[in-house]
């Protein structure tokens, strides 16, 4: 026991931000086969008895060790670098000029329009030099705008005739 808690603090202290990553991929690895050792040494403890006490706490404690790993992996990690306003309205930029680019190829030219408005507040040197130089993108804000025709009344049903019947009730 003195030598898992040994090692344990060894693996946890020497995890720095290089060795983080592995840290966290050995941590996931080790918890979740020592789940699964878990519920499968309790299903053989209804058979070996008193006998299965240590395969049970030796896969949770292994599990325990994993959890930590992956928690220590976690904290000393690289921190996630949070992206700036104007680096987000370029990335939905792109994004929705590749969609444009689809929507262009497929003909839907009023999608087209609508992203085009989108994509120049968004990022007006992206929409001038990516945006409005691609020549499917301009055919769809060059055409006229079809203005659909108005939709005509659904016919009205017949009216129902009352039912007679012979039957006097």
């Amino acid at each position: 026991m003195r030598a898992i808690c040994l090692l344990t603090a060894l693996a946890l202290g020497g995890c720095s931000r290089a060795t983080a990553p592995k840290a966290m991929t050995a941590g996931k690895v080790i918890s979740i086969s020592s789940v699964a050792g878990l519920i499968a040494s309790a299903f053989v403890y209804r058979y070996l008895g008193e006998a299965g006490k240590p395969i049970v706490a030796g896969f949770s404690i292994l599990s325990g060790v994993g959890i930590g790993l992956y928690a220590a992996g976690e904290l000393t990690g690289p921190n996630e670098i949070e992206e700036t306003l104007s680096e987000r309205h370029r990335r939905w930029a792109r994004i929705l000029t590749g969609r444009a680019y689809g929507y262009a190829r497929d003909g839907r030219c009023p999608r087209v329009r609508h992203i085009e408005t989108r994509v120049r507040v968004y990022d007006r040197e992206l929409h001038d030099f990516v945006f409005m130089r691609d020549p499917e993108i301009q055919k769809c804000l060059t055409a006229p705008v079809d203005v659909a025709p108005a939709a005509e009344p659904p016919p009205e049903p017949p009216a129902q005739q009352p039912e007679t019947s012979d039957d006097p009730l």
